[in-house]
């Protein structure tokens, strides 16, 4: 029997530093976002979560692919926040991902390995 997939809004800003990345251990670094709760879609989750985790607001959101991984179903979006990015509830750190470091979590880096790889196209 399949399990029901949890439905994640996902977010992709991009730095100078690096692409954000946040913790709540130090240990294993993911991208900002979360989990739909009831009454809205997965973009008004990549929002609230983002700002929940970082405190960051959205100024711009585009939608960029859906990414299917064991327990979630990702949509992805590249974020254009506003104001400056501190570790908030959950969340206890937060760093910038230069592809080396820090240590990202495996499903993080297929999320931003198929960025990388198709982000001319995703983005016309």
């Amino acid at each position: 029997m399949m399990a029901i997939k949890r439905r994640r809004g996902t977010a992709i800003i991009e730095t100078p530093k690096g692409i954000l990345v946040v913790s709540h251990n130090d240990k294993t670094y993911n991208l900002p976002g979360g989990g739909v709760e009831t009454g809205e879609n997965q973009r008004q989750a990549t929002i609230r979560e983002l700002k929940e985790e970082t405190t960051l607001e959205t100024n711009q959101i585009e939608f960029l692919f859906n990414f299917e991984a064991l327990f979630n179903n990702h949509h992805v979006y590249l974020i254009e926040p506003k104001g400056t990015a501190k570790p908030n509830r959950e969340i206890k750190y937060v760093k910038y991902y230069n592809g080396a470091n820090p240590k990202i979590s495996k499903v993080t880096y297929e999320i931003l390995k198929y960025y990388q790889t198709n982000k001319f196209q995703l983005r016309r």
